[in-house]
C-alpha cells in the first residue's frame, strides 16, 4: 500500500472526460487514456527529486572487491555491492551520512554497466579500493513504484488487470490536463494541444515549487550544486580569477 497520497484512475479518467467534453470513452480512447497518463506521469516523475520517492543518504557497505562499484537495479549479487531499491537515478554519494553531517564530502562517480551487465555506478577514486560504508541519495525506479511491492504486475497504472489504480496525487492536474492536450493533439487541434501543454507544464511548476521553494527540504546540502558563487570565491583565494566573468553560471535547481 502506498504511503504518500493518491488519487483514484477512475478520479482521474473522470476528469479527463470533464476537461474534453465527453460523457464517456470508446475502447480506442481509453487505451489511449491509459497510455498517455502513463507517458505524462513519467514525464513528471523524473522531472524533480520528489521527497516521497527518493531515498537519502541509503548506507551502502563497497568492500575491495567490488571495485567501487554499487548496482542500482537488477538482482543483488553477493559479490557486488547493491542498492536496498531500484534507483531510477543517483544524485549523490556521500563520504558521510547526509542526514547528520551538515556539509558531507562526496565522490565522484560514472554510470555504467557492471561485469554482469546490470546498471550500476562507479566510484571514481586514486589509490585503493573503497573498503567503506557510503551513503547514496537516489529517486527509486517508477516501475517499483508502479508495481508497490508486486502487487500490481502490469508497470502501469490504469483500470486493467495488474494495473495499479491509485495515481500519486502530486500528479493527478498535470497527468490530467497533459493527456487533454494530448487528446487535442490527436484530434489535429494543435493550437488548443499547446496551451493545455502550457497548462500543463503550469501545474507541474508549482508542484515543484512546493518542494524546492516553500518546503525547501531538498535546497541545499543534500541534492543540490554547489552555488556558483562559493566556485567564484574559492578561486579568488587561490590567486586566480573569478570564473567566467562575463558569463551565466549554470543554475543550482535539481531536475
Amino acid at each position: 500500500m502506498a504511503l504518500y497520497p493518491t488519487e483514484t484512475y477512475e478520479n482521474l479518467e473522470e476528469r479527463f472526460k470533464s476537461l474534453a467534453g465527453l460523457q464517456a470513452l470508446e475502447t480506442t480512447d481509453a487505451a489511449f487514456l491509459r497510455q498517455s497518463i502513463n507517458r505524462r506521469i513519467r514525464t513528471a516523475y523524473e522531472r524533480y527529486a520528489w521527497p516521497e520517492f527518493t531515498v537519502v543518504g541509503e548506507t551502502v557497505n563497497v568492500p575491495t572487491a567490488a571495485g567501487n562499484i554499487i548496482r542500482i537495479s537488477g538482482v543483488s549479487n553477493p559479490a557486488n555491492s547493491k542498492l536496498a531499491n531500484n534507483a531510477n537515478v543517483v544524485f549523490r554519494i556521500h563520504k558521510d551520512r547526509p542526514t547528520r553531517t551538515k556539509y558531507p564530502g562526496e565522490y565522484t562517480f560514472v554510470s555504467l554497466l557492471d561485469s554482469s551487465g546490470y546498471p550500476a555506478v562507479k566510484i571514481i577514486k586514486t589509490g585503493a579500493a573503497l573498503n567503506t560504508n557510503v551513503y547514496v541519495t537516489y529517486r527509486k525506479d517508477l516501475i517499483d513504484v508502479i508495481a508497490d511491492g508486486g502487487t500490481y504486475s502490469s508497470k502501469f497504472f490504469g483500470d486493467e488487470s495488474g494495473d495499479n489504480p491509485n495515481i500519486p496525487y502530486t500528479f493527478f492536474e498535470y497527468a490530467a490536463f497533459g493527456a487533454y492536450a494530448d487528446f487535442l493533439r490527436g484530434d489535429g487541434q494543435t493550437q488548443k494541444a499547446q496551451i493545455e501543454d502550457q497548462n500543463a507544464e503550469f501545474i507541474l511548476r508549482n508542484e515543484i515549487d512546493k518542494v524546492q521553494n516553500q518546503s525547501r527540504q531538498f535546497r541545499h546540502d543534500v541534492l543540490q550544486y554547489r552555488p556558483s558563487t562559493q566556485f567564484r570565491r574559492h578561486n579568488v583565494q587561490a590567486g586566480g580569477s573569478p570564473l567566467n566573468p562575463s558569463q551565466q553560471m549554470f543554475g543550482n535547481n535539481v531536475q
